[in-house]
């Protein structure tokens, strides 16, 4: 019984007693435990604090770009590269408000703040090819990518807008700035090259078409160290082809470089040597010169910087044009540079002259003393001009320079008048400010001809004829008296008859004497013909020796040479 009722409270017992103490213990450790939950929350409190802190200092500016299209360009890929190192990226890419541009959202690296000058500049580098060649091919795989090209501006800027193509001038290139004006109408475009005698110094930076001028202009830019070259009398000419000039001077040919041919471009040269003055001048950033079309016409401007006179044509130009020779003692020694040349191009259908600008050859070693002696020459009177020809084909196509002490060639008072030319304090007549060389006509081939024709049409041979006739009858009949009888009545008749006949043969005489106008005329028509005949017997020696001179003119002198003597054993 007693074991009956012990195994019969035992189980409730049991139950009881281990009831109680299992609910007391779990109450008790759930008040002690701290639940895992929260530290997911917190360490990614802890983990946004860092990312922000990082952000805040390890990042740069934020700044926008402006550009015409997004072509190439993904959020969160497109870099930001100076020199091929990365200094940002794209991070957004939107419509601007507009609707006609992208703006473009970059977030900049740590540093770069100084880079973000106002005349920063950004361009998209892609693929591109042009008629310079082909650049961007590292971007077929990396992709396209924007490129910073730091300014120079005290100020910065945190908006921008790209370019839509590659600046000529990189980062870090010396040089010279010079804008070209053209009145040509062939274009050339950025990127094409300037040459100076075949050799690459620079590019085109930008062409545009000024509407109020309707002139083109161009910017260039000249790399060091060859923006030494450019001086006051620096001339640029379009080099995109070649040059074939024929004149009364004779055939010219000039041909640009292989690269100037193919893709076109510009030139410049400094065809007269500087003087000192020149080269004291510094050449300013952004100067204005002018571009001329050809190589020749750039030449010729040249001249203007060198030493310069006047010579007044009369009546005609004749063949003279600029480039046309100007001679001295048979030397070549400077050539025309404006003809004619007017302060009012009107003038040329009310004055009766027609002033010839004339260039000297010199260098900046000889050029005062070749000025001296010129002036000096005008001061004696002894210097003249006159136009002349180089060969029998093109007639008065050259002005020639002579000097003779006793000739007293001074300009005329009309002339001075009719060109409105005005004399200096040392004598001499000078217009536009340069001295005039007196000219001297002379008569052509062709007018000497014709003067001498004229003159023998003057001769008159009818006359002549029957004024003799006339003497010779009175002759005879004095004669047949004589014959006839031999008194006092009959010479007296002889005598008279003889007296009338000498008497006009006397008449007939003094029509023919050496001074009369027949007389003098014959004189001056021999007098040309002898000069006729001393001036074409130079050409007829030369074209006996050499019978294309007669359509080419004259070859120059051979230069005598040393011959080696030969090495002996």
């Amino acid at each position: 019984m007693a074991s009956s009722d012990h195994n019969d409270r035992s189980p409730n017992t049991q139950q009881n007693a281990a009831a109680v103490p299992t609910h007391t213990g779990a109450l008790e450790r759930k008040a002690g435990r701290f639940s895992l939950i929260w530290v997911v929350p917190f360490i990614a409190l802890i983990i946004c604090g860092i990312l922000l802190w990082n952000s805040k200092l390890n990042n740069g500016p934020t700044i926008t770009i402006t550009t015409n299209s997004a072509q190439g360009i993904e959020e969160g890929k497109t870099l930001v590269k100076m020199r091929s190192v990365n200094v940002g990226v794209v991070t957004d890419v939107a419509i601007a408000s507009n609707y006609q541009n992208i703006v473009l959202t970059v977030q900049m690296d740590k540093g770069t703040d100084d880079m973000l000058r106002a005349d920063t500049q950004f361009w998209v580098v892609k693929p591109r090819i042009e008629n310079t060649g082909v650049s961007g091919l590292d971007t077929l795989l990396s992709g396209s990518y924007i490129e910073l090209f730091m300014g120079s501006d005290s100020d910065y800027a945190r908006s921008f807008t790209a370019l839509d193509e590659p600046p000529v001038r990189q980062s870090g290139e010396h040089g010279i700035m010079l804008n070209l004006i053209s009145d040509d109408s062939r274009k050339l475009g950025a990127g094409d090259v300037v040459t100076f005698r075949g050799f690459d110094v620079g590019a085109i930076t930008e062409a545009y078409l000024d509407v109020e001028t309707q002139l083109v202009k161009y910017g260039v830019f000249i790399r060091e160290p060859y923006a030494q070259l450019i001086t006051p009398n620096t001339t640029f000419w379009i080099s995109s082809g070649v040059e074939l000039n024929v004149s009364s001077s004779g055939l010219s040919f000039h041909s640009d470089s292989l690269d100037n041919l193919i893709v076109g471009g510009i030139s410049f040269d400094n065809f007269i040597s500087e003087n000192a003055e020149d080269a004291a001048e510094e050449v300013a950033d952004g100067s204005t010169y002018t571009l001329y079309p050809k190589r020749e016409d750039a030449r010729l401007a040249s001249l203007e910087g060198s030493l310069l006179y006047v010579v007044m044509l009369e009546d005609s130009m004749y063949s003279i044009s600029p480039g046309s020779p100007v001679m001295f003692r048979g030397v070549k020694v400077g050539e025309v540079v404006k003809a004619p040349w007017f302060k009012d191009p009107a003038d040329v259908f009310t004055s009766a002259v027609l002033p010839v600008l004339i260039s000297i050859d010199r260098t900046s070693e000889n050029q005062a003393l070749i000025e001296d002696t010129l002036n000096s020459m005008l001061q004696q009177q002894g210097l003249c001009a006159q136009v002349g020809s180089a060969n029998l084909i093109f007639s008065n196509n050259q002005i020639e320079l002579k000097y003779d002490p006793s000739s007293n060639c001074a300009v005329r008072s009309d002339v001075i008048a009719q060109s409105g030319s005005t004399k200096t304090s040392a004598g001499l007549v000078a217009y536009q400010d340069y001295h005039v060389i007196p000219l001297v006509p002379v008569q052509s081939l062709r007018t000497q001809l014709d003067t001498f024709v004229a003159k023998l049409n003057e001769l008159d041979l009818n006359g002549l004829t029957s004024d003799l006739q006339q003497s010779l009858k009175a002759i005879t009949a004095a004669m047949d008296a004589f014959a006839v009888t031999n008194t006092m009545m009959d010479r007296t008749q002889v005598i008279a008859k003889l007296a009338e006949a000498f008497d006009n043969f006397n008449r007939t005489v003094q029509g023919y004497g050496p001074n009369t106008p027949v007389y003098e005329g014959v004189i001056t028509t021999l007098n040309n013909i002898e000069q006729l005949l001393q001036d074409l017997a130079p050409a007829a020696s030369e074209m006996g020796q050499d019978p294309s001179s007669l359509i080419f003119g004259a070859p120059a002198d051979p230069i005598p040479q040393i011959k080696a003597q030969e090495s002996t054993n």
